[in-house]
């Protein structure tokens, strides 16, 4: 099932902040690309269990991100 991608304003201002430090930008807007991709589809199965929400690495980012089944709706909380 698809699912939309939203990135709390909070999770967006912590992209920003690793974005502006990264010393490879590109890296960064393609890891932030890719878990966009990732989590489009059936988001519940991707990462791993954190603490009730879920933790999806793709270097150089780690996001934590929960789900929305009612609202197909993944939301991204946290990024370092």
């Amino acid at each position: 099932m698809r699912y939309t991608v939203i990135w709390t304003p909070d999770a967006l201002d912590q992209l920003a902040d690793v974005w502006l430090r990264a010393t490879n930008r590109n890296a960064v807007t393609r890891a932030a690309y890719q878990i966009d991709q990732i989590l489009r589809d059936d988001p519940d199965s991707k990462g791993v269990d954190f603490y009730g929400d879920r933790l999806l690495v793709v270097t150089p980012l780690q996001v934590i991100f929960v789900t929305r089944p009612d609202d197909r709706l993944a939301e991204v909380q946290q990024v370092w």
